[in-house]
């Protein structure tokens, strides 16, 4: 997908996008790459914020209980097509049938395929857990309108606005280096650690969740979480 640099004129630290070339796989959830190469078995240990972090969400972002017995990680995307269909269309019924009555944590990272994704990820976690879940919901659902748009970053200011992050605040948020680095560096690990290669892929309790449709991913997810509880 091409983007307007020209009219988005919004910086990416020289490190950040060093490190974007180790994220340069497809965005499709069918994709047999997906699939091939060995994964080690992880337990699904939690990011922690940052010590010293500036005001902002860092880490992982966290949908659910900390007791909830099984605990599933997200690696998407915010420019993946799919990502968004899994977000506006699959999770709702997800969240309402295992997030909230406790069954499941989702523990979401961001996997970053571009430039664009870079700078909506860091906007996305410019407030405090609750307001980054709004603006992750806001970003996938409106994925179609900022992301072919001339100028994304002003798309997606103003969906930050609905939740109270101004202009000012905005720009502080896409522009700060360390930001971009640990973004970055959730993608790093991501590859180097769970061999992910392609958005969206999941984890119940570190074991890789195989699938080529959403229909496969929910009865595959089901089983797993009723054998994980």
């Amino acid at each position: 997908m091409n983007y307007n640099k020209s009219a988005f004129s919004l910086r990416v630290t020289s490190a950040a996008a060093a490190l974007l070339m180790l994220a340069a796989c497809g965005d499709q959830s069918d994709d047999k790459a997906a699939t091939e190469g060995e994964v080690v078995s992880m337990a699904p240990t939690e990011v922690p914020a940052e010590a010293g972090a500036e005001q902002g969400t860092w880490g992982d972002i966290i949908y659910g209980d900390a007791d909830a017995p099984v605990t599933v990680i997200e690696y998407a995307s915010l420019t993946c097509p799919h990502c968004a269909t899994f977000a506006k269309d699959v999770f709702p019924e997800f969240k309402k049938k295992y997030i909230e009555t406790g069954k499941v944590r989702v523990l979401y990272r961001n996997f970053i395929m571009n430039r664009v994704d870079l700078i909506a990820s860091a906007a996305a976690r410019c407030g405090d857990m609750e307001v980054t879940q709004k603006l992750m919901g806001l970003f996938f659902a409106r994925q179609y309108d900022w992301a072919r748009s001339q100028n994304p970053g002003d798309e997606l200011a103003s969906l930050a606005r609905r939740v109270g992050i101004s202009r000012t605040e905005f720009d502080r948020c896409v522009n700060n280096k360390d930001m971009h680095k640990h973004l970055m560096s959730l993608t790093k690990t991501a590859i180097d650690d769970y061999q992910v290669n392609s958005t969206p892929s999941f984890f119940v309790d570190g074991e890789r969740v195989e699938f080529t449709t959403f229909d496969d991913l929910m009865e595959t997810m089901e089983k797993a979480i009723d054998d994980a509880s």
